[in-house]
């Protein structure tokens, strides 16, 4: 009998690929993605937009903490975690001004890390 189940530990989790919006007519458009069909429409434009603010590099915060909680939402975990390192890497994440956002993505980066992990032993 034994006395303690270990799980056997899980690869390392890789992060996927973040979905770059395609220009439309009507500005940005993930259509042709599994993403379509995975959030509400509203949701899905308001990803459209943050999604190219990511793929310029823009340095506000919020746009990836969003982007990635949308991806979450969506049932896309190696996005999302891939929208906070992409974050995390930019010089703008160290600046004083942004060091509680930068924090607060940083743990949503390592709770999605968690998650998926466990996710995966199962």
């Amino acid at each position: 009998m034994a006395l303690f189940h270990r799980r056997q530990a899980s690869p390392p989790v890789e992060p996927a690929p973040i979905p770059v919006p395609r220009p439309s007519i009507d500005g940005w458009t993930l259509a042709g993605t599994s993403l379509v069909a995975k959030l509400a429409k509203a949701d899905l434009r308001e990803l459209e937009i943050l999604l190219h603010g990511i793929a310029v590099n823009a340095e506000t915060p919020y746009t990836y903490e969003r982007a990635a909680i949308l991806l979450e939402r969506a049932g896309e975990p190696g996005p999302a975690m891939s929208v906070c390192d992409a974050w995390l890497a930019l010089p703008a994440a160290r600046w004083p001004e942004y060091v509680h956002h930068s924090r607060a993505i940083e743990k949503r980066r390592s709770r999605l890390r968690t998650r998926q992990s466990t996710a995966e032993a199962s």
